[in-house]
């Protein structure tokens, strides 16, 4: 993300302005889903960095500000790296994106300076080998990565079916939430969009550059409108730093102009801040009335585990008295949002802007610190750190370690552990294609091979999510069953007592 911060100002500054560069970069630094999407290891981060400089090195190329060789060869090997990183889409959008952008400014009479041969030529020479030895290590690996994770999972039939699609039109519009506060200047950023009867009579960079910028967002957006079988929020994160520099430069024309539209823009977004501070007030007068909890996982409603198919459903679990429990983080959030955002109408309505648009991105900080502090009151509910922290201080050589249903139930177990997890009664897991291959340790387990490590002589552990307490009570034997730990709304039940019996409560007498 720093990279991304840093590439996403230099693209702005080579090819618009060092104040557009800037902007896009704030863009980059402080919309709210680049930071809830990067608070966690998935690849949208890094690819979407890949794909900025892919579309940087091909445009110096193209524009003739860095040698061919360099830009062509440069974006074919960065091209191949997030085919690594993120598979097929890793090449899909940004090849997409230049034959678009080819096609609309009559580019294809320079095809022969692309260098397709030699740039193809490297992009397989960096992305094959990994592939062949994929499949020669793995059985099955090309029918599960070329058509089950990409054909299939983007017709909605991939196995298992452990995925949604988020709506399209809701879709559309946590757009306005991803890129916020900055979404509320997309009208600017409209303003910027080349006009038609100029595509293919414009070839000065800077014009060259916004044209490129439309046609990489739009290859993305237009990709996961169409495909529906599998849409999270944060799919199109890859068309964010294109959307991120178009914004940026809105911004910046608009400051030179002095486009009434700042004004108006700012209005709104200060009317936000004084709205957020007035129901912030009301749901702490509401949420006074009840005490806050020591436990925030008693205060929210946990679903079982196929509801979270959405990256944001967790959201769905907050109640009132979850609130009651989150209120230094809105009074954060309140806070930085109403000074942040009326100062920002202040400074504009003063003439200025550049003090105006910068005290939007202070705003924002408080909200990242108030989003941290959140995290952490939901760390008890979302994470099952402390379950294996108390779990390592038991866990001894030869223990064996199960969770009841899929893995998602307790990810991190194994992480925090270091032990390997075996799975009880985990149908429809994503995990299973993997435990048909030959070398494949025993992993999965029925009720029948479950029961007779159960009664084993080894100590066997099973971490059960709370929704499942009765329906595993009923499986496991009454006189070999004992409680061992609980905590993030799991339950951890072991065949046998520890010596001095003094951490164990009897389940059953």
């Amino acid at each position: 993300m720093i990279g991304l911060v840093l590439l996403t100002f230099e693209f702005g500054r080579r090819f618009f302005s060092e104040r557009a560069g800037f902007y896009g970069a704030l863009v980059t630094a402080t919309s709210v889903g680049m930071f809830i999407f990067t608070r966690n290891v998935i690849p949208e981060g890094i690819y979407a960095l890949e794909f900025t400089a892919v579309f940087y090195l091909f445009l110096r190329a193209w524009t003739g500000s860095l040698d061919p060789r360099v830009g062509y060869w440069g974006a074919s090997a960065v091209c191949a790296l997030a085919v690594l990183t993120r598979g097929l889409i890793g090449m899909l959008f940004p090849a997409g994106a230049i034959v678009a952008f080819l096609t609309l400014a009559d580019g294809w009479h320079r095809w022969r300076e692309l260098r397709l041969v030699s740039s193809i030529t490297l992009f397989l020479s960096i992305t094959v080998p990994w592939h062949i030895l994929a499949g020669l290590r793995a059985p099955g690996f090309y029918w599960a990565y070329f058509i089950n994770e990409h054909i299939n999972r983007a017709l909605g039939t991939r196995v298992p079916h452990d995925y949604s699609a988020v709506p399209l039109w809701l879709w559309w519009i946590e757009h306005v939430a991803w890129l916020f506060p900055w979404s509320f200047f997309a009208p600017l950023m409209v303003r910027e969009f080349p006009a038609l009867r100029k595509w293919r009579h414009n070839s000065e960079p800077g014009y060259q550059a916004r044209l490129l910028l439309l046609v990489w967002a739009g290859v993305v957006l237009l990709f996961f409108s169409i495909e529906g079988g599998s849409r999270m929020e944060y799919y199109s994160f890859g068309a964010w730093p294109a959307l991120a520099l178009l914004l940026g430069l809105g911004i910046a024309d608009a400051e030179h102009r002095n486009d009434r539209w700042l004004r108006w823009i700012s209005l709104s977004l200060a009317a936000i801040g004084v709205l957020v501070a007035i129901l912030t007030a009301h749901i702490l007068q509401v949420a006074a009335r009840d005490s806050a909890s020591d436990h925030f996982i008693a205060d929210v409603h946990t679903h079982d585990v196929s509801f979270y198919r959405y990256s944001m459903a967790h959201v769905l679990d907050l109640t009132p008295q979850a609130l009651a429990d989150l209120r230094l983080p809105l009074i954060i959030v309140s806070v930085s949002f109403f000074v942040a955002f009326v100062s920002a109408w202040i400074l504009r309505e003063s003439r200025r802007p550049f003090a105006s648009t910068v005290a939007l991105a202070v705003g924002m900080i408080g909200f990242f610190v108030a989003a941290n502090s959140a995290y952490s009151t939901f760390e008890s509910s979302l994470s099952s750190y402390g379950l294996a922290r108390e779990l390592n201080q038991t866990l001894r050589p030869g223990d064996q370690v199960a969770v009841y249903g899929d893995i998602r139930v307790a990810p991190s177990i194994a992480f925090y552990s270091h032990v390997r997890v075996l799975l009880y009664n985990a149908s429809d897991s994503n995990l299973e294609l993997g435990s048909r291959f030959p070398d494949a340790p025993k992993t999965f387990f029925t009720d029948r091979d479950f029961s007779a490590l159960w009664k084993g002589a080894r100590r066997a552990l099973l971490i059960v999510p709370a929704d499942k307490t009765q329906e595993v009570l009923q499986r496991l034997p009454k006189d070999s069953t004992w409680i061992l730990a609980t905590g993030a709304g799991k339950t951890v039940y072991v065949n046998q007592p520890p010596p001095d019996g003094s951490a164990v409560a009897v389940l059953y007498p």
